[in-house]
């Protein structure tokens, strides 16, 4: 069998492997071994995303996010695993201890800081529950939209004192956005009903819905809305 072939064979089956790890099998020199993978990456047989690791185009790639830096899957690929949005996220957001971007294939591999890793679940990869996607959506606005945020709370099911308690430490301008994006949805059940009464108790001081732009003010939650109700909600209205 040839050394390409036995290279290649290993990564497919272990999905994710490192050089000192390849070099350890002892299948050629270390120069030799270099050569072959850079060969099988350059001819897109494998992924070189991170010098000295390698991955196979057959892995799971959201398993392969969290294996990269250790974390959770969240924010808008966590409602797309929830079955919240039907957009096949080919930016994959990672919850983790770094901020950097990843590009492996057509996908990019977003990290950000973790605040805590409460409210995760396990399966094949660790991700988010809904009430922490929405959590981390509202601690990490640039990254997150509220047209798709809106559609979620609406849709979601969800458990108001795990979302209380999730988002607890966070801003009185976090709640005034959660009031405000609740208000704004055509019904709410007695779950987001609890939800808005509590972010009511934290309404402080004016805040932005989003960066610090001239918008709507809305006295109701102390808030400029500086997005547009008519943009927030415009996939109810298709």
């Amino acid at each position: 069998m040839k050394l390409t072939t036995r290279i290649k064979e290993y990564i497919d089956s272990a999905k994710l492997t490192y050089f000192p790890l390849l070099a350890s099998l002892s299948l050629t020199s270390e120069s030799s071994l270099r050569v072959t993978l850079s060969r099988l990456a350059k001819a897109g047989q494998i992924y070189n995303p991170v010098k000295g690791i390698y991955v196979s185009k057959n892995a799971d790639m959201l398993w392969v996010a969290c294996q990269l830096h250790q974390g959770y899957i969240s924010l808008s690929t966590a409602f797309y695993l929830h079955n919240l949005i039907e957009e096949f996220p080919f930016t994959v957001f990672v919850a983790s201890n770094v901020r950097k971007t990843v590009q492996i294939g057509n996908l990019e591999f977003v990290y950000f800081k973790a605040r805590n890793y409460f409210g995760v679940e396990k399966g094949d990869y660790p991700f988010a529950s809904v009430e922490k996607a929405i959590s981390d959506s509202l601690m990490h606005l640039p990254l997150t939209s509220f047209t798709m945020l809106a559609k979620v709370l609406y849709y979601a099911d969800i458990d108001s004192s795990k979302l209380i308690r999730l988002c607890d430490g966070g801003s009185s301008a976090l709640f005034q956005r959660l009031g405000y994006l609740l208000s704004i949805l055509p019904k709410l059940d007695k779950e987001k009903s609890n939800v808005l009464l509590f972010c009511r108790k934290k309404i402080k001081t004016t805040a932005y819905l989003s960066g610090r732009r001239s918008g709507t003010y809305v006295a109701e939650w102390k808030i400029i809305d500086n997005v547009g109700k008519e943009v927030i909600m415009s996939w109810w209205q298709q």
